[in-house]
């Protein structure tokens, strides 16, 4: 349910082509759930979560998802 949403969020920030599972993942770092953000905040944090990936490798992000155990999701 989450992936939709940050694909969404992502697409009107103008990030498209970023991994949903990996924005989750750093989103996850700071939030044990997403349901008490607003949907601003929300935004905010797609946001944060975004330039945090600018700052590591793919293959970091992708490690970070995997200890979540994210799984992609396919609309």
């Amino acid at each position: 349910m989450y992936q939709r949403i940050i694909r969404e969020h992502l697409a009107k920030l103008g990030h498209i082509g970023r991994n949903p599972r990996h924005v989750e993942a750093w989103m996850r770092l700071e939030h044990r759930t997403f349901d008490a953000l607003s949907p601003n905040q929300f935004r905010a944090e797609v946001d944060m979560a975004v330039s945090n990936m600018d700052e590591c490798l793919d293959e970091d992000s992708e490690a970070l998802a995997r200890s979540f155990c994210l799984q992609s999701t396919s609309d």
